[in-house]
């Protein structure tokens, strides 16, 4: 895949990233080396379980250590985790996954003051962020496969979740993209993290009884992977198969579910290089001192569907192991 380097000139960046390790920082406990403390929203869930694994290759491959915290959704804890990271634990740098920059304040404002840089997956640039990964292309990309394959009338269940960073982009996309479709009915039920899985199931459940099998086109748009897992339960329960389902992410589950044909398609995110990308985006910013440019880094998705899962995995073999 293409990665392409965008220049976030609108952003400053503190004076003070050059020398972020110190004598008595997190790196002098692992024999010297520096060390980036994760922030992970879910660590569990396959994509943030691959762009652990991005930001591990590179860490190891540079001589970094990885901590990482998981916060299972709660921006509470990922602010506070930022600041352990940045007073008592004192790493090198900083990578926070899914969240929104502007709910991270308490944790940003002790990144900087530590001079500690931060790297963001998916979240907005700010202020002490010196690499971002774009949050909104794969729902773009979801939404755009979704109408190709949909058509322009029927009904559509979204399956959202605006806390997480991604999924807040990634809805925005989605919302932008039906409002031009007169001819489609949307309705919207917002998920939480934990039950994100059980609760597309409930919400599921109570539109189908609203919207009975032969009436018109139905859709259900989950905007990450557990949800839409969730619908097609609801769906095997009602003895459904009238409903399309279509999802972001890609991981195992979801993939199987498009190749036995309970799920219509899903957009596939390279997280594993996302993860790798803003690895290196900490260890470039470090290096180039008050010279560095914040960047964001734009990884587009691959649509898989039931005709093209075979040729994907061949690509990407690796895509269905939770390795």
């Amino acid at each position: 895949m293409k990665r392409l380097l965008v220049p976030l000139s609108a952003l400053a960046l503190v004076a003070t990233l050059a020398g972020c390790g110190s004598a008595d920082s997190a790196s002098s406990a692992e024999g010297d080396k520096p060390t980036i403390g994760v922030v992970a929203l879910v660590a569990t869930d396959a994509l943030n379980a691959a762009v652990i694994k991005g930001v591990k290759d590179v860490a190891s491959e540079n001589g970094w250590n990885v901590i990482v915290t998981d916060t299972n959704g709660d921006v509470n804890k990922a602010n506070a985790a930022m600041v352990t990271f940045s007073t008592t634990q004192k790493t090198d740098a900083i990578a926070v996954m899914a969240f929104q920059s502007n709910a991270l304040n308490q944790g940003l404002q002790a990144a900087r003051s530590a001079k500690i840089p931060v790297v963001s997956w998916g979240g907005e640039p700010a202020d002490g962020i010196v690499a971002t990964t774009s949050a909104r292309k794969v729902g773009e990309d979801s939404v755009n496969a979704l109408l190709d394959d949909f058509g322009d009338t029927g009904a559509v269940l979204g399956l959202t979740y605006h806390t997480g960073v991604l999924c807040l982009y990634r809805g925005y996309a989605f919302e932008d993209a039906l409002k031009k479709e007169p001819g489609i009915e949307l309705k919207e039920d917002e998920v939480k993290i934990p039950g994100q899985v059980e609760d597309g199931t409930k919400y599921t459940a109570g539109w189908l009884a609203d919207h009975p099998e032969g009436s018109e086109p139905l859709a259900i748009w989950g905007s990450w992977d557990e949800p839409a897992i969730g619908a097609i339960a609801a769906l095997k329960q009602a003895g459904r198969t009238d409903v399309k389902v279509y999802g972001i992410n890609g991981g195992p589950q979801a993939l199987q579910a498009v190749k036995d044909g309970t799920m219509t398609q899903v957009v596939w995110q390279d997280g594993e290089t996302e993860g790798q990308d803003m690895m290196q985006g900490a260890i470039d910013a470090i290096a180039a001192g008050d010279s560095w440019e914040p960047k964001t880094y734009d990884v587009p998705g691959v649509v898989v569907t039931q005709d093209t899962i075979d040729d994907f995995l061949a690509d990407h073999p690796d895509a269905m192991s939770n390795k």
